[in-house]
């Protein structure tokens, strides 16, 4: 996770101090269900989506989530992470078929952003923005 914790002392620069930061090795790169269709370059072994899918699978129920019914205003979470944990997070919070994460491509350092609403629908506002960063810079 070196690049996303590099990413996100990057990010944590330019917001107020007072805003938490936490680490959990769920987030962590791996491979989250065999994808619909296989991929003909990667092939993990079949153990490594039974170890990194329940994995990723817990932390997509722990962060991608309603707000409480109590809470009256809108709350916003940074989550740093790599491109399988993002691809699947956004099939599985649009309710989309997971096994087929592997057909968006995502570019390195870009920010997707997803909005939950408290009557449960899920919108997608950005996916894979890189515009920020110059042309040049820009890779998957």
């Amino acid at each position: 996770m070196t690049r996303a914790v590099e990413t996100c002392s990057l990010i944590q620069k330019h917001l107020s101090p007072d805003i938490p930061i936490s680490s959990t090795d769920l987030l962590r790169e791996g491979a989250p269900i065999p994808p619909d269709p296989p991929s003909k370059h990667w092939k993990p072994d079949l153990y490594q989506f039974y170890q990194d899918g329940a994995r990723i699978e817990a932390a997509f129920r722990k962060f991608i989530h309603r707000a409480p019914p109590y809470q009256k205003e809108d709350s916003y979470e940074i989550i740093v992470c790599h491109a399988n944990v993002i691809r699947y997070f956004v099939m599985r919070a649009l309710q989309l078929p997971p096994e087929a994460w592997l057909r968006l491509s995502l570019d390195h350092a870009s920010i997707t952003s997803l909005s939950i609403y408290p009557n449960g629908r899920v919108a997608l506002r950005w996916y894979s923005n890189s515009g920020y960063m110059p042309p040049d810079s820009i890779s998957h």
